[in-house]
């Protein structure tokens, strides 16, 4: 599979999404998310993924401003907390007067609330209302997608859920695929809780790259959007460093067979 930093996969609405993005979850607000997004930028990326929960959107927007790039080259992304589902037009409104823009590339709903299947609704406005491009979710289970299919003709563009190695949801994946869904996989580097595993070393030395790399390039061959966070300037450029080699089909097999159900952030499958 041959690609590039620019390469997109088109979503079910027309639009299309950066393959590689950069998060900023547990990136602190001010100067020090300013210069990790710019970093990013200076390295290439041109998909940030943002949230009200993170609560850094004022200096991801600025970021952005002060870099000079077009709005129109970067995708942003941005999601709605559990806390704001009684007005999701409000909570948008209010993301978007902190990042300074007109509207998002995609909005997610964050979390399976039991609430989300009204929440879905108004997000299916605000697109319409082009206030965000394309809608999603996050953290769905094929059990909640199931649900907000029957009750809804509008299709998640994506749905951003943690997905590495070491949590390969195949099940969910092939779900997704079939119905039209892109996957992004967020965390794709375990929270560094299996950087250090010697399967992963002994893979990463094989094709001369870092562990984080081959994570990253694993989940760009499995077809899915993947967002690697860090704060560090270094770390972002290696990150971005995956589009020059390729896994072989027997080793992403036994990448793959690395699956222990390991989940470094939020479980959903028991969510209402």
């Amino acid at each position: 599979m041959e690609f590039t930093i620019d390469a997109k996969i088109k979503l079910n609405d027309g639009h299309a999404i950066p393959r590689l993005g950069l998060g900023v979850w547990l990136v602190s607000s001010g100067k020090s998310c300013e210069s990790v997004v710019r970093a990013a930028l200076d390295a290439g990326y041109r998909h940030i993924d943002t949230a009200a929960f993170y609560g850094n959107e004022e200096s991801v927007g600025k970021a952005i401003r002060d870099s000079g790039i077009a709005r129109a080259e970067i995708y942003l992304t941005t999601k709605l907390w559990n806390s704001d589902h009684g007005n999701p037009e409000r909570a948008l409104e209010r993301s978007l007067g902190k990042l300074k823009i007109d509207y998002v590339d995609l909005y997610l709903i964050h979390y399976p609330v039991p609430e989300r299947l009204r929440s879905w609704r108004a997000l299916a406005g605000l697109r319409a209302g082009g206030k965000a491009r394309s809608i999603g979710v996050s953290n769905f289970t094929i059990g909640h997608l199931t649900e907000l299919l029957a009750n809804s003709e509008t299709v998640p563009a994506v749905n951003q859920v943690e997905l590495h190695p070491y949590l390969y949801q195949r099940e969910l994946l092939d779900f997704c695929h079939k119905k039209n869904i892109v996957i992004e996989a967020y965390s794709p580097l375990t929270h560094g809780e299996r950087l250090n595993d010697a399967k992963l070393v002994a893979m990463a030395r094989k094709y001369s790259k870092s562990p984080a790399q081959i994570l990253i390039r694993w989940a760009l061959q499995h077809d899915v959007v993947v967002i690697p966070k860090s704060a560090k300037r270094e770390r972002i450029i290696e990150d971005a460093d995956v589009f020059g080699f390729a896994i072989s089909a027997e080793d992403m097999r036994t990448l793959d067979g690395f699956n222990e159900n390991l989940r470094t952030c939020w479980d959903p499958t028991h969510a209402p």
